[in-house]
């Protein structure tokens, strides 16, 4: 009867673990290094929507894919580590921006400055800066780091402002919702493109780009600080 019982109690413990180790799978508990996913959404528009625009998500970690709606709105649901490199393109038009994670983000042409600002910011280009996104761990910092991404946008605000006199709705256009022909952000982009500070292939005026890619080289991003940089083009603050 001992015998029975050691017999039936070894199969009672080995049943235990196969189920524990089951459920540990089933939760991605067995494969802790594996990225989270998530979604990333947004609008893609340059005064009119990208309508049924192609949209590649290229990350740290993974990649996804989406195609826009014909109001320029795109969602991708994928396994990644942020951040993300997002490229936009309909006809003649391509444009990009970045995901610092899950969430809403934008493809338009201040995105295009943004990242022209805080590519003058790390000393790169903003082909370097969004091709060195799965291997640069600078630049990995400097897109997820919402202190640094604030103050580029505010920069961005600023420096339109001070070069074509318009204010623009929100300075958080990387993330704000919005739809296109409705006021706010969509407008602000409308109003850019009679004033030339967007050309007709949605890119911002070579000029303008210039100009954010030295505003932001003249408030470089610190190695080892918390990111935090002058957001209208003065020096690092500490």
């Amino acid at each position: 009867m001992k015998l029975l019982n050691g017999a039936m109690l070894r199969t009672l413990q080995f049943g235990s673990m196969v189920l524990a180790t089951s459920a540990l799978v089933a939760c991605g508990g067995g494969d802790s290094g594996s990225s989270p996913g998530g979604t990333v959404s947004g609008t893609a528009a340059v005064g009119a929507a990208l309508a049924n625009a192609s949209v590649t998500l290229t990350c740290k970690n993974g990649s996804g894919s989406a195609t826009a709606d014909s109001n320029g709105a795109y969602k991708a649901t994928f396994v990644f580590d942020g951040p993300c490199a997002i490229a936009a393109s309909s006809g003649s038009i391509a444009i990009h921006s970045f995901a610092a994670g899950s969430g809403t983000f934008n493809v338009t042409p201040l995105t295009e400055l943004l990242l022209s600002y805080i590519a003058g910011q790390l000393g790169t280009t903003v082909s370097g800066l969004l091709s060195g996104i799965s291997s640069n761990a600078s630049f990995q910092s400097a897109l997820t780091n919402s202190t640094v991404i604030a103050n580029a946008q505010a920069a961005v605000v600023t420096l339109i402002k001070n070069l074509y006199g318009i204010t623009l709705s929100s300075s958080s256009f990387l993330t704000v919702s919005f739809t296109p022909g409705s006021p706010g952000a969509d407008a602000d982009l409308d109003t850019l493109l009679a004033a030339g500070a967007i050309t007709s292939n949605g890119q911002p005026a070579a000029s303008l780009t210039a100009a954010a890619a030295a505003a932001g080289a003249a408030a470089p991003i610190s190695s080892g600080s918390n990111g935090a940089t002058g957001g209208t083009g003065s020096s690092t603050t500490k």
